[in-house]
């Protein structure tokens, strides 16, 4: 019964999501009907069930039927194909616009708050324009070319032309791509103003910044860390373009992931990439006051910045069992 599902699926989601389940449950009963009257106690054949789903036609007119009068700025015609530009058009802006920012803020360094403020805004900005001038464009073809569209509906359909039912263990959400790549672009932008990152005090209307970096070998560490987080875009980019897992998909990440960890542990396992006097300027800015305070962080401080490259590692070997795990399971089932 796969073409009845993909069928129902091309039915319903084009109407609105509390109407959906009642008529899925609707319309599986009428097809189930009709087969069993076609058939009468025969084994239902594939052939049957593309006879009953000619005769109830085009899914896109039956959900007209379901929806009643269509009132919409992009019909359902051209709305798969305006939700698919609009989220290549969006990904390939946002990232251009990071891009940008990063090499601004490279050029002409500012301050940490200032920004994430200039970030963020550049990227709302960027993101009300995509939306603006794509939903014009469609809206536009839409109201201009309707006959033309219409036609071009009215063409004759099969049930070979249904779309795939997606499969909801495979689907790669849209924000978790977008949200890795701008928090690793970030990352690389806060490493490149090291003196702004760290323990802040603030006292007698001035501000002291205690960096966890060495900020002498920032320069040193800096092509190990475009790496670092270069691979980390890609691997995220890669998923913001095929959406949905698969073997291939899996395989990327996993050496992508490989990749990353070989660059970790260049990067934070090695001791001159911390701060060393970080415990000794804690101390003397007295950000930290206290009776064995100074015992505490002499110990403290050697213990995360040996270990916090073990932390990276375990992510990393999570998200690939995991991409594995998801990508072979959805290439089998698939």
């Amino acid at each position: 019964m796969g073409t009845v599902e993909r069928y129902i699926f091309a039915v319903t989601r084009r109407l609105p999501v509390k109407a959906r389940e009642e008529v899925s449950l609707e319309l599986r009963g009428l097809i189930e009907d009709l087969l069993e009257e076609r058939v009468r106690g025969q084994k239902v054949s594939e052939n049957d069930v593309k006879a009953v789903l000619l005769e109830l036609g085009n899914p896109e007119d039956l959900a007209r039927e379901y929806g009643g009068e269509p009132r919409y700025l992009i019909g359902p015609t051209l709305f798969d194909t305006y939700l698919t530009v609009l989220k290549t058009v969006g990904s390939i802006v946002l990232a251009v616009v990071q891009t940008v920012v990063v090499i601004r803020a490279f050029v002409s360094p500012i301050g940490i708050v200032e920004f994430i403020v200039s970030f963020l805004g550049s990227l709302v900005a960027a993101s009300a324009q995509v939306f603006v001038w794509v939903t014009l464009i469609f809206a536009a073809v839409e109201h201009f070319g309707k006959e033309e569209l219409d036609q071009a509906a009215k063409g004759e359909w099969s049930p070979e032309q249904l779309p795939e039912v997606p499969d909801q263990k495979r689907q790669i959400s849209l924000g978790d791509p977008i949200l890795g790549i701008a928090f690793s672009v970030l990352f690389l932008v806060m490493y490149i103003m090291p003196q702004r990152i760290g323990v802040i005090q603030m006292a007698g209307g001035t501000t002291t910044v205690i960096p966890v970096v060495n900020l002498a070998m920032t320069s040193y560490f800096l092509p190990f860390l475009i790496g670092f987080i270069g691979i980390t875009v890609i691997k995220e980019g890669c998923k913001l373009f095929w959406r949905v897992w698969s073997k291939r998909l899996a395989i990327i990440s996993a050496v992508c992931n490989g990749a990353a960890i070989i660059l970790a542990y260049q990067i934070f396992a090695n001791r001159e990439f911390w701060n060393p006097s970080f415990v000794q300027q804690l101390l003397s800015a007295n950000v930290a006051p206290g009776s064995g305070t100074a015992e505490i962080l002499q110990w403290l401080w050697p213990f995360v910045t040996t270990r916090f490259v073990y932390v990276i590692v375990i992510a990393y070997v999570i998200d690939t069992l995991s991409a594995l795990y998801r990508g072979f399971i959805a290439d089998r089932e698939g």
